[in-house]
């Protein structure tokens, strides 16, 4: 028998059917298994529900049905409203939790009680092959986290954090997206929550043209810029803004990319957008 732990995991899914089995099955080969799973489903019009029905036995999944779609920000907040666990985990249901996760991220935050939110690194892999792309590099300690959102950036991959409830309880997602995430963390790092990475990759993320990340807008960079002014006290240029947005934009695009040649017009573009990001890349692996 596999341990439980005091752990609620928040799924919010919208048309995700052929991707579910796959995400609770990954869920259920854990070390360890949570205390529940919560899957929000937001008005799918897919098979996502009947693959659910699949899954009714499981006694630690736990579904909220929307009749029509409200929206990522509205799913998450119904799940933070029922959740029961010691921990939220969050996840997303086109993607694949690592076997370590749970148990991981559940010892690192019961051996450091003073860290709020702990994330870790990703593997993004191909949505076809299923090969690897490339792993994430998110700085680790509070303060280098604490200073990547003040720079308007991410600090954390939204779909790894790992939250201490009795933290999560005193915020909720704003009725805004995209940037939802950005926006949730940000007041956190400015209220003083202490954040942290786990630095191997236990969580794998999927790269396919229906991610919200492939079809990222300049709106939605403006906006998190926005958000990092307001929490921040920093003025953010257009062109700063706009700049960035292609450095993102060409980013996601090597990741589609086959082999060839387009692929990396697409890296050797965003590394041009933003070099200092790449520097720094390149000096965190030397360290």
């Amino acid at each position: 028998m596999k341990s439980i732990v005091s752990v609620s995991i928040i799924a919010a899914n919208y048309n995700n059917g052929r991707y579910l089995p796959e995400f609770i099955e990954s869920i259920i080969n854990s070390t360890v298994l949570p205390q529940e799973l919560i899957i929000i489903d937001d008005g799918s019009t897919d098979e996502s529900l009947s693959v659910l029905d699949r899954f009714s036995e499981l006694n630690f999944l736990k579904v909220i049905r929307f009749y029509q779609n409200r929206g990522l920000t509205s799913a998450l907040n119904a799940g933070l409203d029922i959740a029961t666990g010691k921990y939220i985990m969050r996840a997303d249901p086109d993607d694949l939790v690592h076997a370590e996760r749970i148990e991981r991220q559940f010892q690192f935050m019961e051996e450091n009680p003073e860290v709020d939110v702990v994330g870790c690194n990703v593997i993004y892999f191909n949505d076809i092959s299923g090969k690897t792309i490339n792993i994430s590099n998110f700085p680790l300690c509070h303060a280098e986290i604490a200073h990547t959102f003040r720079r308007g950036e991410h600090g954390l991959q939204h779909p790894t954090a790992f939250v201490r409830s009795n933290v999560f309880n005193s915020y909720r997602y704003q009725q805004i997206f995209p940037g939802e995430d950005y926006e949730l963390f940000a007041r956190m790092v400015k209220d003083g929550c202490r954040f942290a990475n786990i630095k191997d990759p236990l969580y794998l993320m999927r790269v396919h043209p229906g991610s919200s990340t492939s079809n990222i807008k300049p709106e939605a960079i403006r906006q998190t810029f926005e958000f990092r002014d307001q929490i921040f006290g920093i003025k953010t240029s257009a062109f700063k803004s706009y700049i960035y947005y292609l450095h993102i934009h060409h980013y996601r695009g090597y990741q589609l990319a086959g082999k060839g040649i387009v692929k990396y017009i697409h890296l050797f573009i965003s590394a041009i957008m933003y070099p200092a990001k790449v520097f720094r890349r390149l000096y965190t692996r030397r360290n």
